[in-house]
């Protein structure tokens, strides 16, 4: 009996520490999903300030008089 309550302290044991490192991952991987979203944003907000510049550029260039 006390052979088998040991087993299970041991298994108990070892899935404490595999938990443990499941947790570290998940949280890790977490916060590298929150820094990727953070560049998304950051990269989106890059292209559509290119995307308006472009646009008014072109405004501006159709809206020009043409020269005599």
């Amino acid at each position: 009996m006390d052979k088998k309550i040991i087993e299970l302290e041991e298994k108990l044991s070892h899935f404490e520490y595999v938990i443990e490192a499941l947790n570290n991952v998940a949280f890790r991987q977490t916060q590298k999903i929150d820094e990727l979203e953070e560049i998304l944003k950051h990269l989106s907000k890059k292209i559509k300030q290119s995307n308006d510049t472009q646009e008014n550029h072109h405004i501006t260039t159709d809206s020009q008089p043409p020269h005599y």
